[in-house]
């Protein structure tokens, strides 16, 4: 899709407001029009010796009028081009965020989080800005277009001869529109780099100082930072001042032709003040608007380039056509609804999967030909050695990796899209490490459902999570800090625990849920959760104290399922289980994060 395609989209979704911004622009630019006509009568009126009297006044008062007028318009067409361009940002971010939020939960963007962060923040607004200038440029076009009229209508040769520059500057701004592209690609990128160096310097500021490594850091950062001087330098030169330049020396040149050629022409009578007064005063207007037809063309190309950067950033699959598309916004869940349901409830009976394949490219790991049969109330644990594939086959089964081969089956029928499909209040999901947003801890639980007392007591109580909030400063509504900073490694597990508690889903997913908790709470953990009626588990783990609750187990080997059934079963006849009992593996490896 092309830059002028995806603006079309974008101005599709509001197009009364920029119908109504069209409008006040028109009049904006109108309406100085009217001060050189009344300063032309003016001084044609004096030059002939007129007495001015009672039309004095009259012309004064218009000319007042005027310029309320004028102030009135200007008010009304930059709130209007606010507005707009909040819509236009809105629409962006909104379909960006909405797109990444809804790809393979396992896929990560190549792109650099605080990259991303800029993009979807600052060039949004540049798209933005470019639509905005074009619609002042639309306005100022038509200001241009009455001028000319009436300056060809004074006289046709001055007019004409006036415009030769101006046409030659235009053809030198299109000429360079390349290059105009080019700088601020570059310019975009280098800012991107150093967003991106920023947000990984924060979040690794004890491993700098453990490392000894601030000089070297700080030395990366400002070479970064002499990268995007040096860059923004050159695009803000080639675009502002050069092209400022072109035009700026094109209005002096137009005034100077009006100023020769019209000297002989005062001698006949056919030229007269006024006309020059005029004449100087509109040239002025029309060079503004082709000045600003060479910034509009710039800020064009600017957003294009900022377009292919944001949807850059998009899952694969996706472009600018997702990006700018316009969607309805789905109304908030009210209050009192017991779920935010994205998908129509289909309690669990039984949950199949036949022949799951995954291989991942850069390695050529994965799982294949992977059959799971888990019924309503099973606690069914996946175990295994580093890299046999465990956190996979989760991530397959809900969605978060696409299968390569093989089917999903939900009380028997297909599951066409997992990715959709697995969300509460179907199923809920604690993986290897939870991630926490910078807010309370209630708010870290809830995510959007409803503050229900008897909801988050039952969530806490089943997340052993008591005994914390009770310590904690503000109980609930303690903030966790950036990614949950200000919690330990157990506390934070437990609050993303209590987030999946929370949904009541019927199937609940762990990857390795007790990996950072102690002994005796991870006994009460287990205990707590077989507390829970009717409650269908699927959990990966390597602890003899899931095995032994476990209903049914699943032994990976090489990414492939080595073995099934119960605990009893299985130690005696897998010999991986075995020597996760036995402790062959180093601990690190038995609570490794890491398939």
């Amino acid at each position: 899709m092309s830059t002028y395609r995806a603006v079309w989209s974008i101005v599709r979704r509001t197009p009364r407001l920029y119908a109504l911004d069209i409008l006040f622009q028109l009049l904006r630019n109108g309406i100085p029009l009217l001060p050189a006509l009344i300063v032309r009568e003016v001084f044609d009126r004096l030059t002939h010796g007129e007495a001015l009297h009672a039309g004095f006044w009259a012309l004064l008062a218009a000319f007042v009028g005027v310029a309320v007028a004028r102030v009135a318009a200007l008010l009304l067409s930059t709130g209007t081009d606010g507005t707009l361009a909040g819509a236009g940002q809105a629409l962006l971010t909104r379909n960006y965020l909405e797109r990444v939020l809804n790809q393979p939960g396992a896929e990560k963007s190549e792109i650099a989080t605080g990259d991303l962060v800029g993009r979807v923040s600052n060039d949004t607004t540049l798209v933005m800005n470019a639509v905005v200038l074009t619609l002042v440029t639309f306005g100022a076009g038509a200001q241009a277009v009455l001028a000319f009229a009436i300056m060809f209508s004074i006289d046709p040769n001055i007019t004409l001869i006036v415009f030769v520059p101006m046409v030659a500057a235009g053809f030198l701004i299109n000429v360079t529109s390349n290059s105009i592209k080019k700088y601020h690609g570059e310019s975009r990128q280098a800012a991107g780099d150093v967003s991106a160096f920023l947000r990984e310097m924060f979040n690794s500021v004890q491993a700098v100082q453990l490392a000894n490594a601030t000089e070297r850091v700080m030395d990366q950062f400002v070479r970064l930072n002499e990268i995007r001087r040096h860059r923004s330098l050159r695009s803000r030169l080639f675009t502002n001042v050069f092209l400022g330049s072109v035009w700026t020396n094109t209005a002096y040149l137009g005034t100077g032709i009006v100023l020769l050629l019209s000297a002989a022409k005062f001698k006949n009578g056919t030229f007269t003040l006024g006309d020059l007064v005029l004449f100087i005063a509109y040239l002025g207007w029309i060079t503004d608007f082709t000045s600003l037809v060479s910034q509009s063309l710039a800020s064009l190309k600017q957003a294009g380039k900022s377009l292919q950067r944001i949807s850059d950033g998009l899952p694969a699959g996706d472009g600018l056509a997702d990006l700018v598309t316009h969607r309805p916004t789905r109304p908030a869940p009210p209050e009192t609804e017991e779920h935010c349901d994205r998908v129509e409830h289909r309690p669990l009976r039984l949950l199949e999967a036949q022949g799951l394949s995954y291989r991942y490219a850069s390695s050529g790991r994965g799982v294949r030909d992977v059959d799971l049969r888990i019924p309503r109330g099973a606690f069914v644990v996946v175990t295994g050695g580093v890299g046999s594939g465990k956190t996979t086959l989760l991530r397959l089964v809900l969605g978060l990796l696409e299968p390569q081969a093989g089917t999903i089956r939900w009380n028997g029928a297909e599951v066409p899209d997992p990715a959709g499909f697995f969300v509460p209040p179907h199923s809920a999901y604690t993986p290897q490490v939870p991630r926490l947003m910078s807010a309370t801890v209630r708010q870290n639980i809830l995510l959007g459902l409803p503050d229900q007392q008897a909801r988050m007591s039952r969530a806490v109580r089943s997340a052993v999570l008591e005994r914390d909030v009770e310590v904690l400063d503000d109980g609930l509504d303690t903030m966790v800090g950036p990614k949950g900073a200000k919690l330990s490694g157990g506390q934070a597990q437990r609050v993303a625990t209590a987030r999946m508690f929370a949904r009541e889903a019927d199937l609940l997913v762990f990857d390795d849920l007790s990996s950072s908790l102690d002994v005796n709470t991870e006994r009460l953990l287990w205990e707590r959760l077989g507390e829970r009626v009717d409650q269908t588990c699927l959990a990966v783990s390597n602890r003899r104290i899931a095995f032994e609750r476990a209903s049914h187990i699943v032994v990976m080997h090489n990414g492939s399922v080595e073995a099934t059934g119960t605990f009893d079963q299985l130690r005696r006849n897998s010999p991986s289980l075995q020597r996760i009992l036995h402790g062959d593996e180093s601990p690190n490896e038995q609570q490794s994060r890491t398939t």
